[in-house]
């Protein structure tokens, strides 16, 4: 048979034992959400980075209409997304094969 303080001691451990246990519990579901997070952004982040090169093409394509057309909304447009435009000296090729 248990003395008083012996059993008190076996219970403080054992309500110990279930404080960890809940404990361990709530985190193992904060770190499942957090990783569940983190796959998100890096889903995002992979579909984003092949989209980028499509999205310079149509910049580029958008460019080069807006200099042949000389179309200063389409211009302004891009200037706002960050693009520069600088068009090629007269005389130039532009690359299929008209001068």
């Amino acid at each position: 048979m248990l003395k008083p303080i012996e059993y008190w001691l076996v219970s403080a451990l054992a309500a110990v034992a279930v404080l960890l246990v809940a404990v361990n519990a709530g985190l193992y579901f904060a770190n499942r959400s957090a990783q569940a997070t983190l796959s998100a952004r890096a889903q995002y982040i992979q579909q984003s980075q092949s989209i980028g090169a499509l999205y310079q093409e149509i910049a580029k394509a958008l460019a080069n209409l807006a200099v042949e057309h000389h179309d200063e909304d389409v211009k302004a447009l891009l200037a706002g997304e960050g693009f520069t435009i600088n068009p090629a000296p007269a005389g130039t090729s532009d690359g299929r094969g008209k001068p």
